[in-house]
């Protein structure tokens, strides 16, 4: 499994949530029942460039911090390969990566603890 400690570009955050426009195509019972709802947790994609390519099908660890607050999460799984670019500061290409996860909402305030996130891992 490969780490990814840098070259986060974006990441974005999906809440649950039901777009006021459904419910009003909704029937009177469906339409109490969503509004009604609690959300449930929170949709994250992370997108993240690396000077080398990602093997087909490997797993990566990526670790972000949202709010740039020293608070730590980690996301794991087979990335999907975005585009290419050429790097300005050095010859080679740079690979764009997407990874999304579910964090639901009891998770959603739990961190990594003790994770140092400019070294990627917990400090020695």
């Amino acid at each position: 499994m490969t780490d990814v400690t840098d070259g986060v570009t974006s990441i974005e955050v999906a809440p649950d949530e039901i777009p006021f426009s459904w419910l009003n195509f909704a029937s009177t019972t469906l339409r109490g029942r969503l509004a009604a709802r609690h959300p449930t947790g929170a949709r994250v994609t992370v997108e993240f460039a690396r000077s080398a390519p990602v093997s087909v099908n490997s797993y990566v660890r990526v670790y972000y911090d949202i709010a740039e607050n020293d608070e730590v999460r980690e996301i794991v799984g087979i990335p999907q390969l975005t585009h290419t670019t050429v790097r300005q500061d050095r010859p080679g290409l740079a690979y764009h990566y997407r990874l999304s996860h579910w964090i639901a909402a009891p998770l959603v305030m739990r961190f990594i603890p003790g994770m140092d996130p400019a070294i990627g891992r917990l400090p020695s």
